[in-house]
Order: structure tokens, then sequence, then C-alpha cells
């Protein structure tokens, strides 16, 4: 019988011989992962767990700006020219009693430092572009000031609508609660209107803490859309000129009457029209404004999944191959069994480290190269020892024969 402390050296043993190989497969899934292999059935599993788990919003409702809306109602020329016409739509939308109206139109233009916010309105967030001229660096992009830069306050109630593309396949799957730029941390569009909702359902009086915070690190984390949202079935829209037809005043043609969908919801305004502004998402080609109501419901639904670092990935990869090789070497078995029980351990820790992880189990092949690796290395071990240990006895035997038979 093995004491505890040869036990112990036998562990560290067979993990100095191991660690190479832990090292070579983790070096080996990253390459795999950057060449596209893996992240090509990341991507399938996990586009086939979205498609799979659609839902309604209970808190978004959507007022779309459409093709035929954008030629009525702003002459088929941006909205920048027509103010007085998103006026009128925002104000048919305060005719409904909404918590929060988020903005996704840019206000930027000079023709807006007339337009009147009212005084009636309830919280009303606006889209906050960046400057359009290139720079290299993200801390050198600069925001504008909304509503034509009319007064620096209404920057307070703005976010940046910027969401972020997958590095590897450029699908737009991720934003941030916030965005550094020149000026500063500012809050992206997302946690803006999320902020802005939760303090209207408290009643909260709105908070002079910078919504960025001072952790620049965790506040520009990237987190994963869940995109439960389709804009054909579970996501409520309406079009620019139903809603004015319906909650508009009546000198102007509306029926000056609530749409009750719209009450203490967030109402995000925004527009499709000539197809300025789409994404490639799992689900399919999509307008800004449906994924942006993807990404708020993301946030709402609260524990948003992290898009973690390669370090991370690397300590938990480590940490799991090193976990695996403690297991068959407290447990030995032979190699037909050490095989397929090691595949089910193996998928049951991938599976177990991508729900940790990730809050889904679509990212498990981002574990499960590594720890077949491990696998088949003790195997190999296996084997390797079970050779030696037979060549020795059968030296042992040799000799034994030779001993008796001499005279």
């Amino acid at each position: 019988m093995i004491s505890g402390a040869g036990s112990r050296t036998i562990l560290w043993t067979r993990f100095r011989r191991a660690l190479p190989t832990i090292l070579l497969a983790i070096l080996g899934t990253y390459i795999l992962s950057r060449l596209g292999t893996l992240h090509g059935l990341e991507r399938l599993v996990m586009d086939a767990e979205m498609g799979a788990s659609p839902q309604e919003s209970e808190e978004i409702r959507v007022v779309n700006i459409t093709n035929e809306d954008y030629d009525t109602l702003f002459g088929g020329q941006p909205v920048s020219v027509h103010p007085s016409k998103l006026h009128d739509l925002i104000d048919a939308i305060v005719k409904s009693r909404p918590a929060v109206i988020a903005v996704d139109v840019d206000t930027s233009h000079p023709n807006f430092k007339s337009f009147r916010v009212e005084s009636y309105w309830p919280t009303v967030i606006w889209e906050r572009d960046l400057s359009t001229h290139e720079q290299q660096h993200e801390a050198e992009i600069e925001p504008t000031d909304v509503l034509g830069g009319q007064s620096p306050k209404l920057n307070e109630n703005s976010g940046i609508p910027q969401l972020l593309d997958d590095p590897e396949d450029k699908i737009t799957r991720l934003y941030t609660r916030c965005i550094e730029t020149k000026a500063g941390p500012q809050p992206s569009f997302v946690h803006a209107v999320v902020l802005a909702y939760h303090a209207a359902k408290s009643r909260a009086a709105a908070t002079k803490e910078h919504p960025c915070g001072e952790e620049i690190e965790s506040s520009t984390q990237p987190f994963f859309i869940r995109y439960s949202l389709r804009p054909e079935s579970s996501l409520l829209q309406r079009r620019a000129s139903q809603v004015l037809g319906l909650s508009g005043k009546k000198e102007n043609g509306g029926q000056d009457s609530a749409i009750q969908d719209f009450e203490g919801k967030i109402v995000l305004l925004g527009g499709t029209y000539r197809d300025f502004d789409r994404h490639a998402t799992p689900i399919g080609n999509l307008p800004g404004i449906v994924v942006l109501a993807n990404a708020i419901e993301t946030e709402l639904g609260g524990k948003p999944v992290k898009a973690l670092s390669r370090g991370w990935l690397f300590l938990i990869e480590l940490v799991s191959s090193t976990l695996l090789v403690v297991l068959f070497t407290l447990f030995p078995l032979p190699p037909v069994k050490l095989f397929i029980y090691g595949l089910l351990i193996t998928a049951a820790i991938s599976m177990g480290l991508s729900l940790i992880s990730f809050h889904t189990l679509s990212r498990f092949a981002n574990f499960a190269p590594t720890l077949l690796a491990v696998l088949l290395f003790e195997i190999y071990e296996h084997v390797r020892h079970e050779s030696i240990v037979e060549g020795i006895e059968s030296g042992k035997g040799t000799h034994s024969a030779g001993t008796h038979g001499t005279p």
C-alpha cells in the first residue's frame, strides 16, 4: 500500500510529466480558436441555443421609423432636417405614459438647437454619437453633444449606442455598460436606458453618481447579448405613422388616444429605414434598433454573461486539466475503461465549466480540446507504465530462470 507521502510524490510526478502536454494543449486550443476551427463549432452550438429560446419582452416596446414613414413623415430626408417631426413623435409617445423613452436617432446636428424638451415628458435617453474622424486608439474617441449642443446637461441623459462585433467572425454578439472616450468613460445607450428605467420604476431621484464609476476596467467589461427578442414575433413594434395617427394631437390629424401597451414600459424609438444600420447577428441580419432592444433585454434580465479574457480561460483550463490528472492518478483504470470514463468526465467538466463561466453549455469547445489532450496523455502514460512493469517482470523471470538452470 502506498503511503500518503508516496501518493503525493506520484501525483506530483504525474502532474509534472503532464504539464508540457497541458500547456501544449492549451496553446493548440488557442491556435485552433484563432484559426476559427473551434469558434465555428462554438458558433453553431451557440446560435442553435439562441434560436431555440425566443421570448416576449415585458418591458420593451419599439416605435419604428420604416422606409414608408421616412418618405411620408420626413420627406425622404435626414431626420435632422425635420426636428419638429421628431418632437411630435415623442410627444405622441408621451401620451401613453411610458416609464422611459429611448431615442436611437442622431440629434447632434445644429438644427436641434431649438428642439424643445417638454417639462411634462418622462425621462428621455438620447443617443449620443461618436465623432466620425478616424482615431487610432479607443481612448481618443470623442462623443458628440445631443440636441445640437444646446445644453451640456442634456448629455447626462444620453448613451453611446455602440455594440461590439466578435473579433473572431465579425458577428455582433457583445455590448458594454460603459465606453472609454477622450472625455472619460461614458455610459452606453443600453446602460443609460436600464438605469433610467430602474429609477423610474422605483421612483427614485436621479443619482449624482457617474453611471460608469471609477472602475474603468470593470465598467467596460464586454457581455454577450442574449438574442431572445424576434422582430416579427416576440418584439412588439409599431410604425411611427401608426403612433402619430393614434396618439398624435387632434389638430395634427391624430386621435389623441393612449396606446395601452406603452404604459410603464421602455419605448425605444429608432428606425429601420434605408437599412443604414444593420448588424450580422447569431439569428440573422438585424436592424440596430432590434439589436439594442435585445441588449437592453439582456441587461434587464440581470447577470449577463461576461466575455472572459484569454488569461482567465488559460487559468481555468490549467486548473481543470490538473483536476483531470488528479482524478486519473487517484483512480487508475485499464486503458479501455480510462478512455470511456475519461470521455464522459471530459464532457461533464467541459460543459460544467461552460455553464459556470458563460451561463450556457454552448461554450464547451473552449475547454474540451485541452481536456481531451490530457486524457490521451493519461492513456499513453498508463500504457507506457504497464509496458515498463511488464518489461521489468519479464526481466526478473528470465533472470530467475537462468539462475535456477545454473549447475
